[in-house]
């Protein structure tokens, strides 16, 4: 009997998300007609203000002095008003006179000074040759400092050999690990452009103005450095007013109607702004406005940036953390514990901790003796609020950061999910049940508190556990920090077909918190599809929503039945266009393409987005796709061995690459990736089936029924594969065998006309 089976390599696009990528998924949209911009189009005004108009809004902080000259001291040796500078020989002689030399195994960089007292570096740079380069800007102060070296096209790019200034020393920020030019990540990529990457952050009210058609960059700001205005606002009218404000007649003082006092939340607002992991939305950081207006948040979800317990794991800053915590969620903000212009530490040692623990004049919270509450001797290490709450981990190096989540010690989660816990980072001598022994002895059933419950949870939903559901449902609806809530609803995306999940989602488009509206709009991204009317139309009021980044997530996922020239449109094509510099941002661009069912535009974007990150699989994935879906499996096959080649434990890429060797008609080939694959999944059922299909037609049936066999247990309801199994077991003459198969394809789909006639064929 013939099987009428076969392997088809569906084009499906993937999710891509790479680096410190925007986190947009998968929605329908209009393509562009051109690669980019986007926003070419007349019509209205642009989303954000001229430059033009902005620039003469700001005085520059030495008109600060005058008035605030010890806010304006402090503010001179900060790392703020240290974080970007042209070289300076008072700061900078130790760093190149006499020079710098760093020997990395065969290479090596040292830094000099030119006969003409220019600044520079010898290394290893583009086109792979080492080579003497400008260093004409430093940023950073302390406890590192970059080197901004000049690029083509208006470009500055952050160099990997930096400077300790503590230890006088050369080192490497990406430490031993390899990273050679044409890589995405190595100095001389887009991963350490300055304008696309650093600038914003280092500098007060910056534009990074890339242009696409030439691949240039006109990047302009008010003010190099983190000035005054970058945190305060434009001040010119105030300076203007203060420079011709009215005498005073001694018995009132004249009022400044120039003054613009930010609340506490705007003030947190403008510190996130720089201190988050986040993708951007306008490329117009503005002080005062929302963060939730200008950035996307990264939060805890399915990927491994964070631990379930919302720890950092990758380098994820402080806002996010901070969002998650208690402290953030019972008033307290950064400048309770930070001088706003040194932003170093108020209070040294325990002292700062014990203004609201210790019963004082604080927000209200609870009474803490740290000997006591922490178990060690007053004068260790482990009697340190700090060292147990906001454990360190050391980024580029050199730059040791607290985790600002003041999360609580949990050796149980160690155990079981390999969160790391701050007891065994001092203790790194004993394992994590020493460390969950005393945390008994001192405890007892207080570790069985809430935050070990949800972060259970977490860890259990991303490993796919079905049954987390439920639990990540009441977190939705019922927790009171929105960080989480925003987790839990990217965390329920995958199970987002599940009504009563759908139910959850659809209620929390209507939170207070913008993050979790926004994460709501985007775990119902693949529902809103046009013919799914009740969630586009319960996602439709937030195109209207008083939070940018939620109306520009509606409208990712309400396209094409949206204006591209109202707000939220513009809004959505700005960020496109804002973020088409970045392999992220092309990949967006290919989806935006793919969407409106121009390939051609969506295979020529992610090649782009290829040649600026040559070593991310999921991109070369995505190219794949595409090259099936117009008949070019030749292209298919070569995308998918750099997948494969790239990242050869993923089960799906092996999966994807014998579906496209057997649209090739090389069975046998097709064969070895499905047997990788089941290899590396063995959950996979579908590759089984495909197995047991490959295995028939090279002749081999008792190898092609053991696979179904595998299939049938990875997914009993399955209905294709008990029918397949009973076409071979027909053909190898087991009648009763190929009977029992086919009964069991139809009870599980009554409506299988082919298993229903291979029945009827058997009991003749």
């Amino acid at each position: 009997m013939r099987i009428h089976h076969r392997l088809i390599l569906i084009a499906v696009a993937a999710v891509v998300l790479i680096a410190a990528a925007s986190p947009f998924v998968l929605s329908y949209f209009k393509a562009p007609q051109h690669d980019s911009p986007v926003n070419s189009h007349s019509g209205p005004p642009p989303i954000i203000a001229p430059f033009e108009n902005i620039q003469p809004t700001y005085s520059g902080s030495e008109s600060c002095r005058a008035c605030h000259e010890k806010a304006f001291v402090a503010w001179t040796a900060s790392n703020h008003g240290l974080a970007e500078r042209k070289v300076r020989m008072d700061l900078d002689e130790k760093t190149f006179a006499p020079k710098q030399t760093l020997i990395q195994g065969n290479n090596s960089s040292e830094t000099f000074l030119a006969d003409d007292h220019t600044p520079g570096i010898l290394t290893r740079g583009f086109g792979n040759q080492r080579h003497p380069y400008n260093i004409v800007r430093i940023i950073g102060n302390d406890p590192l400092r970059q080197f901004l070296i000049p690029a083509k096209n208006g470009r500055l790019q952050t160099c990997d050999i930096s400077y300790d200034p503590k230890k006088n020393e050369l080192f490497n920020v990406y430490g031993n690990e390899e990273r050679n030019p044409g890589d995405w990540g190595a100095w001389t990529g887009q991963g350490m452009n300055w304008n696309s990457m650093c600038a914003a952050c280092h500098n007060t009210r910056l534009r990074k103005e890339y242009e696409p058609q030439t691949d240039s960059y006109h990047t302009r700001m008010v003010e190099m450095s983190v000035g005054c205005e970058a945190c305060h606002g434009p001040m010119k009218d105030h300076v203007t007013w203060q420079n011709h404000k009215p005498a005073y007649d001694g018995k009132n003082q004249p009022h400044d109607p120039t003054l613009r006092k930010f609340t506490r939340d705007q003030m947190l607002d403008t510190c996130g702004a720089c201190h988050a992991r986040r993708g951007e939305i306008t490329g117009d950081l503005v002080p005062g406005e929302s963060f939730f207006d200008h950035f996307s948040l990264t939060v805890a979800d399915d990927t491994d940036l964070f631990y379930p317990d919302g720890q950092v794991r990758e380098e994820d800053y402080e806002f996010t953390p901070f969002l998650t915590s208690k402290m953030q969620h019972k008033g307290i903000r950064c400048v309770d514990c930070h001088d706003p212009h040194t932003g170093k530490r108020l209070l040294a040692g325990n002292a700062l901790c014990m203004r609201c623990h210790g019963g004082g004049t604080q927000p209200p919270a609870p009474f803490i003796i740290p000997a006591l509450h922490g178990h060690h001797q007053e004068d260790s290490k482990g009697n340190d609020c700090t060292a147990c709450h906001m454990p360190v981990t050391p980024y580029m190096q050199r730059h040791p950061r607290h985790d600002h989540g003041f999360t609580i010690p949990d050796p149980q989660l160690t155990l079981d999910f390999a969160v790391p816990n701050a007891c065994n980072r001092c203790h790194n001598d004993k394992d994590a049940s020493w460390a969950l022994l005393a945390a008994k002895n001192w405890y007892g059933d207080r570790l069985n508190r809430p935050t070990h419950t949800r972060a259970t949870l977490i860890a259990s939903a991303r490993r796919g556990n079905a049954a987390a559901q439920g639990g990540l449902i009441h977190v939705l609806a019922k927790d009171e920090i929105p960080a989480w809530r925003a987790t839990a609803a990217h965390l329920l995306a995958r199970w987002v077909s599940n009504p009563e999940v759908t139910h959850a989602l659809t209620e929390r488009l209507f939170d207070r918190s913008p993050l979790v509206r926004e994460a709501a709009v985007r775990a119902l991204l693949t529902l809103a599809r046009p013919e799914n009317e009740s969630v586009r139309k319960a996602i439709r009021p937030l195109l209207d929503d008083p939070v940018r980044s939620v109306r520009v997530a509606a409208a990712w996922a309400l396209f094409p039945n949206i204006d591209l020239n109202a707000r939220a449109g513009r809004e959505l094509l700005h960020m496109l266009d804002l973020n088409s510099d970045q392999p992220t941002g092309r990949a967006q661009l290919s989806q935006f393409a793919f969407l409106q069912r121009d390939t051609p535009s969506a295979i020529r974007q992610l090649r782009k987005a290829i040649l600026l990150e040559p070593n991310s699989p999921i991109l070369f994935h995505d190219l794949a796709v595409h090259l099936s879906s117009t008949g070019d499996t030749e292209g298919a096959i070569k995308a998918l061995d750099n997948a494969v080649r790239l990242a050869p434990d993923e089960a799906d890429y092996q999966f994807k690459l014998a579906l496209a060797w057997n649209e090739a008609g090389d069975i046998v080939k097709s064969t070895v990736f499905l047997e990788r694959c089941v290899r590396l999944d063995p959950s996979r059922a579908r590759a089984w089936y495909n197995l047991g299909l490959a295995r028939n037609s090279l002749n081999q049936p008792k190898e092609a029924v053991a696979a179904l066999l595998k299939g049938a247990d990875a997914d009993p309801k399955d209905a294709d594969i008990p029918y397949a199994r009973a076409t071979i077991l027909a053909r190898m003459g087991r009648r009763d065998d190929a009977l029992a198969a086919a009964t069991l394809a139809v009870q599980l789909r009554p409506d299988f006309p082919e298993a229903i006639q291979l029945i009827q064929a058997l009991s003749k």
